[in-house]
């Protein structure tokens, strides 16, 4: 244990009856629509700040041990094991088991290809940074040192150097995973992998003067700055540029509870699946810095100062094998920053107990791709550097739908987030596409082993048809499906059920409903443990109507 470890435990155990009990209802989404109507008209929101080092100390400390202390909570855990309960689901879902569109998210890629063009271009339709450039505020301390400018076309970015010595390390990985995140649904800004020249910058005259009591930005210390970053032939200067995001900001997300003056957010975060599936996709991607402060919400205004609230991930760049200070280090993506399961075990053994890390070094060697590999990858093993409220929440039908998301991009869609970049290292991109696709496979695999992935249920012409997704990503040659079927004549039934072993993806409803009129079908892979979907179904004349889907 050292020293940060054990000063931690002892100033948590002073504060542990202090944390409120985090626990609040959920609501469930209305099962007949494909859209979540949370954009409606609100007064703009309070901004909500929230000081890093607390939340860090809360959710990495103060959250983990309330839990452990928790004993009704235990009680529910103990209960759920001898009677073979689940972990509460996430609560905005539909009628067919996904994610509707909303202010949090929209159905892209999974549902309807997005064109490889289109990943490369990102949200913002590819626009880049038009020199000159006007900067008008500045950062030179934490780990990211930049400014912010406004380029020829009067548009706002935020500049972050890419590390001393590692040119195109956080932006790139920043636009790929950006480009990837965007494609799957999520909000993200529409992030560039640029380089600029000294003389392409000038200093805002009010930032030169120093106004509002500030100390004046001179043009020495712009030239200080830059040598923080990583320089290239000519002396150009290696960054991320990140497009100023639509709307007023209003804070962070708070991934655990809900913001109480949106009238609009309905759901506990920690609740979404959105939010609890993106373990899956943040696993894949090694995005490994995933907290409430690499995410903001903006208002929205659409009317009379109404509007309504969007939210959105950004700060990608600790992601891929980079890290602020250069390539990410090797613990980042096994343990937390304060990891109580291995303070622990490294105490009771004396500190010979071996971490994960120890045997899965990453090293490329490749000062513009650092730290990142597929070998020893384990998909459900990903630890970012603290705790994540939802992420700890997630089910084995959140890992699903996450990991459907992961699986519906193709090779051409991910060579295209990475060609996004541009990388200068002709090393880069081929390595980086064979470690993104093999990790594609491993998430698949992983999940679908746990969750049956028959999915896309639609009924045409009386026959139910759907879809095998390991099939479709050829983790498996076409098999048969066992489909059990609970039915009885006039109204569906618990009695005994029947049991058919099919060799194709479409079912004949009349054939297997003996006239009932409503009927419950577990659809699963023949002599595989995955959960089978479970697919509700209802005679309307001589038509059949698909009423809900539920996978695992």
């Amino acid at each position: 244990m050292n020293r940060h470890e054990f000063l931690a435990i002892v100033l948590a155990l002073a504060l542990l009856p202090l944390a409120p009990d985090p626990r609040a209802e959920g609501v469930t989404v209305d099962p007949r629509t494909g859209v979540d109507h949370d954009g409606r008209p609100i007064v703009k929101p309070a901004v909500r700040e929230k000081n890093l080092y607390a939340h860090q100390f809360r959710e990495g400390v103060v959250e983990p041990l309330s839990h452990a202390f928790d004993v009704p909570d235990k009680l529910v855990w103990l209960s759920r094991q001898l009677t073979g309960g689940t972990k509460p689901q996430s609560v905005n879902v539909n009628r067919f088991d996904e994610v509707p569109n909303s202010t949090w998210f929209t159905n892209r890629n999974h549902l309807r290809a997005v064109t490889p063009d289109a990943v490369r271009r990102g949200p913002g339709d590819g626009i880049r940074p038009t020199p000159p450039y006007t900067i008008k505020s500045y950062k030179t301390s934490g780990m990211n040192p930049g400014f912010i400018i406004k380029d020829a076309a009067d548009r706002r970015w935020v500049i972050k150097l890419d590390p001393s010595g590692h040119p195109q390390l956080g932006s790139g990985a920043d636009v790929v995973v950006s480009r990837l995140l965007h494609a799957a649904g999520y909000n993200v800004p529409h992030d560039m992998a640029f380089t600029f020249s000294r003389g392409e910058l000038k200093i805002d005259e009010d930032l030169a003067r120093g106004e509002d009591g500030d100390r004046p930005f001179l043009p020495g210390d712009l030239d200080t700055l830059l040598t923080y970053g990583a320089l290239g032939a000519d002396d150009r200067s290696y960054a991320q540029a990140s497009l100023f995001l639509d709307g007023a900001p209003v804070g962070h997300i708070d991934m655990s509870g809900r913001r109480p003056d949106d009238a609009n957010d309905l759901y506990q975060h920690r609740d979404r699946r959105e939010l609890r599936g993106l373990y899956v996709l943040m696993s894949w991607l090694g995005s490994w810095d995933t907290k409430d402060h690499q995410s903001l919400d903006t208002f929205i205004e659409t009317q009379d100062s109404l509007g309504h609230v969007r939210h959105h991930l950004l700060d990608l760049g600790a992601s891929l094998g980079a890290a602020a200070e250069g390539a990410k280090g090797e613990r980042n993506g096994y343990e937390y920053r304060l990891d109580w399961g291995w303070t622990m075990k490294r105490l009771l053994t004396f500190g010979m107990a071996r971490e994960p890390w120890r045997g899965g070094w990453q090293e490329t060697g490749i000062p513009s791709l650092g730290n990142f590999s597929a070998e020893r990858y384990e998909p459900d093993d990903f630890k970012p550097l603290m705790p994540h409220p939802a992420f700890g929440k997630r089910t084995a039908r959140d890992g699903y739908w996450g990991a459907k998301l992961v699986a519906s991009f193709s090779d051409a869609q991910i060579a295209a987030a990475i060609d996004a970049v541009g990388y200068e290292d002709p090393r880069v991109a081929p390595l980086l596409l064979r470690i993104l696709t093999e990790r594609r496979e491993s998430v698949a695999r992983y999940w679908f082993e746990r969750v049956a992935p028959v999915d896309f249920f639609h009924v045409q012409a009386g026959r139910l048809q759907f879809r095998d997704l390991a099939v479709d990503r050829k983790l498996a040659s076409p098999r048969a499906y066992r489909v059990r079927v609970s039915s009885s004549k006039g109204k569906r039934t618990a009695g005994a059920p029947s049991i058919q072993v099919l060799r194709a993806t479409t079912i004949s409803l009349d054939a297997i409903a003996a006239g009932a009129n409503a009927i419950e079908l577990e659809i699963g892979v023949d002599d595989d443990p995955a959960e089978p979907a479970t697919v509700h179904l209802r005679r309307d004349g001589s038509d059949w109507i698909l009423e809900r889907v539920v996978h695992g």
